[in-house]
């Protein structure tokens, strides 16, 4: 609990928005991880892959 405390107010916050960004930044870690493990799952399955300058013509921009 005291180095909770310390780290805390070393960072500029109380204790609970300190845990309250630690929860926030986990949570995306999980979704981040997911969506990685997802697009590698579908690459895996039909390994298609663009070009930067195809990437652009489908999109309109080149």
């Amino acid at each position: 609990e005291r180095d909770l405390k310390e780290i805390a107010e070393f960072e500029g916050l109380n204790v609970s928005d300190y845990v309250r960004n630690l929860i926030t930044e986990k949570i995306e870690d999980f979704y981040d991880l997911q969506a990685y493990q997802d697009g590698k799952k579908a690459f895996e399955k039909e390994p298609v892959t663009y070009s930067f300058e195809d990437v652009g013509k489908m999109l309109g921009i080149r």
